[in-house]
C-alpha cells in the first residue's frame, strides 16, 4: 500500500486504488488521513477482497512499509532519528497490544510495539 501511495504521488495522480481492502490498511489510512497526508478514501467491493479509492493531496514525499520489528519505549528516539528526516517531520505507525497508533501516542501511553510503516 505504501509503495502504491508513493508511486502515485510521484506520478502526480489525483487518486489511487489500493488493494486488498483489509482492516489493517483501513486503520493505517485513517492515521494518514488524520495527519492530512491523504484526503478522503472509500472502500468498494470488487467481488474479491475489495479495494480502497484514495484521494491524494500531494503531501507525501516518502512512504515505506517496514519489517515488523519489536521496539520498546527506550528505543523510540533512535528509531525516529533513523527513519525520519527531522524530528517532528512525519509519522511512524506501530501496532501495539492496544491497537494501531503512531509513535507519539505509544510514547505517551508508555507502551512498545512493532513497526508497520512511516510517512513524511
Amino acid at each position: 500500500m505504501c509503495n502504491d501511495l508513493k508511486n502515485a504521488e510521484k506520478a502526480r495522480k489525483k487518486e489511487v486504488i489500493v488493494s486488498p481492502a483489509s482492516k489493517l490498511n483501513q486503520r493505517v489510512l485513517r492515521i494518514f488521513q488524520q495527519y492530512a497526508y491523504i484526503g478522503e478514501f472509500e472502500r468498494y467491493d470488487d467481488g474479491r477482497q475489495g479495494k480502497f479509492k484514495i484521494a491524494l493531496l500531494g503531501k507525501i514525499n516518502h512512504c515505506a512499509g517496514l519489517m515488523r520489528l519489536n521496539y520498546n519505549e527506550s528505543q523510540f528516539e533512535s528509531l525516529e532519528r533513523r527513519l525520519l528526516p527531522a524530528p517532528g517531520l512525519g509519522i511512524i505507525v506501530l501496532t501495539t497490544n492496544q491497537g494501531i497508533m503512531t509513535l507519539k501516542e505509544a510514547e505517551e501511553k508508555h507502551i512498545g510495539g512493532m513497526t508497520l510503516c512511516y510517512i513524511f
